[in-house]
């Protein structure tokens, strides 16, 4: 009997992630983080060209596509994203982008919070790929400072 391996899409998506990490150069996408009562926005600049790889949202959130196109994967669906629209991400879900035209793409989430590091801690879950990646990142910016 032929055994099948069934990989998430999550799986997949972290798997792309690692390989993306080592072997390609990473873009810079700058974030603000924008607050009003019971409101935070997190936005960000996606250039031209970059493929991104979002982190898994724990909560279900609004996203507001400001400017730009992607093509985007969202729950193993492809289509593409063109400003301005908006849609409704539920929990547990990787977005990957392609970025056709430099885009601005916000989060919006319900919270009283306006700690930056508590809000990522409690609105995603960065991947074990990206930890590494940003602990390497860091240990080789320490490595140069010192010498």
């Amino acid at each position: 009997m032929e055994s099948t391996v069934s990989v998430s899409i999550n799986e997949q998506i972290e798997n792309l992630e690692r390989d993306l990490l080592v072997n390609k150069s990473q873009v810079e996408c700058p974030l603000k983080h924008n607050f009003a009562p019971g409101v935070y926005m997190r936005e960000i600049t996606m250039p031209a060209g970059s493929f991104v790889i979002g982190h898994e949202h724990l909560t279900e959130h609004f996203n507001v596509v400001l400017t730009g196109k992607a093509r985007v994967m969202i729950d193993g669906v492809i289509e593409d994203l063109v400003a301005p629209c908006y849609f409704i991400s539920k929990p547990n879900v990787r977005k990957v982008l392609y970025i056709v035209e430099e885009m601005k793409f916000a989060t919006i989430h319900p919270t009283n919070e306006t700690s930056v590091e508590v809000l990522e801690n409690t609105l995603i879950r960065k991947s074990n790929s990206f930890i590494k990646y940003e602990e390497a990142k860091a240990l080789l910016n320490q490595e140069t400072k010192e010498d």
